[in-house]
């Protein structure tokens, strides 16, 4: 019987092909088959776009595709699916790397395959590289700090429960807001009531073609994007 192959995640960075890390890129370079995530209903996926100029030749490349929805049913159908077809892949002996925008441990697809993974396949090596997220590159482009010396700094969902946001909003010195395409001008509304937005900087499409920076919410928005974020220094001051 065959040795199970290894799975790597790896965040591949928030979409500048250089903000990969050197550990992605020497996994890139040996595993067997290469998994990426794009909707059910097209295959393109931008962390394959990134990975492949570090590929070697003739590494096998696949999309697994997850259901744009909020439906438990079909998510965890969908998971399950898509962990069976990794692990036919670990279970020849083959290694394999699932790539993820950002950091892989941070509001990504792959957290959602590696409890089924560890289900089905209990005996596969699995390791999680972490990756630089969007927010970090965020707080670099505007050389802000994140947080200090005794700061807090919120991580948040757009699309979370709006009390809970409110109520962190509230009590942290530092807040990023992730995944937040749809209620944007609601968050921009809020901010506002609050007397944030000259201390909020909103980032669209940041490391990729078209990158916008509003920083202090006084321009007239775009539609909304899912790769839309926002910085909030409540305390930190621009330099």
């Amino acid at each position: 019987m065959s040795k199970v192959g290894s799975f790597y995640g790896l965040g591949v960075g928030p979409g500048d092909p250089d903000l990969i890390t050197m550990k992605a890129v020497k996994i890139l370079n040996r595993v067997d088959t290469v998994f990426t995530a794009s909707s059910s209903t097209n295959e393109y996926s931008l962390a394959r776009r990134i990975g492949l100029k570090y590929l070697r030749a003739g590494v096998e490349t696949r999309n697994l595709p997850f259901p744009m929805t909020e439906d438990e049913v079909a998510l965890n159908a969908a998971w399950r699916a898509n962990a069976a077809t990794i692990a036919e892949v670990l279970r020849s002996g083959r290694s394999a790397a699932f790539l993820t925008l950002g950091d892989c441990l941070t509001y990504s697809t792959y957290a959602y395959l590696l409890p089924i993974l560890a289900e089905i396949i209990p005996e596969a090596p699995i390791v999680s590289v972490p990756g630089i997220t969007s927010y970090q590159l965020a707080a670099a482009r505007l050389n802000r700090p994140l947080a200090q010396t005794k700061e807090s700094l919120a991580i948040l969902s757009g699309g979370g429960d709006p009390e809970v946001f409110e109520t962190l909003l509230d009590h942290s010195d530092n807040v990023v807001i992730m995944k937040m395409g749809r209620v944007r001008e609601e968050i921009v509304d809020l901010l506002k009531k609050k007397n944030l937005a000259p201390k909020t900087a909103l980032f669209a499409k940041l490391g990729l073609d078209g990158e916008k920076i509003d920083d202090g919410l006084d321009q007239e928005l775009d539609p909304p994007t899912y790769f839309s974020l926002m910085l909030v220094t409540k305390r930190n001051k621009a330099l």
